[in-house]
């Protein structure tokens, strides 16, 4: 398999990876959110579900733990790209920082930097 067809298989499914962890904190914290909430409107003692939000916010933090890892593969990842001679090469996958592809969702490919 050529480099540049294997580099952007496995950028694309990191991106892929990383949004659903994203997606899965921003669930998590609407789920945080709601416990408390639901507590105060059925006007139960404060104790009441206590074990639950402990649980969940323990979830939360480990999937922080997720997150920050997967942020350190991207940089080693990055590093590797380099040593396999991909240096000027960039890739963009949806929901891209870079935006290059344009609306979110469309297909990802390679960009060549340009020189400077």
């Amino acid at each position: 398999m050529d480099r540049r067809i294997a580099a952007q298989t496995l950028a694309t499914q990191l991106f892929t990876t990383e949004e659903a962890v994203d997606n899965t904190l921003v669930l998590m914290g609407e789920l945080i959110s709601a416990m408390p909430r639901a507590r105060l409107q059925a006007r139960v003692a404060a104790t009441v579900g206590q074990a639950a939000v402990d649980h969940v916010l323990e979830a939360a933090s480990a999937l922080a733990d997720v997150r920050r890892s997967l942020v350190a593969a991207h940089g080693a990842l990055n590093d590797a790209k380099d040593e396999i001679g991909l240096r000027r090469v960039t890739m963009v996958g949806m929901g891209d920082k870079s935006n290059v592809d344009g609306p979110r969702g469309q297909a990802s490919h390679l960009h060549e930097v340009k020189s400077a």
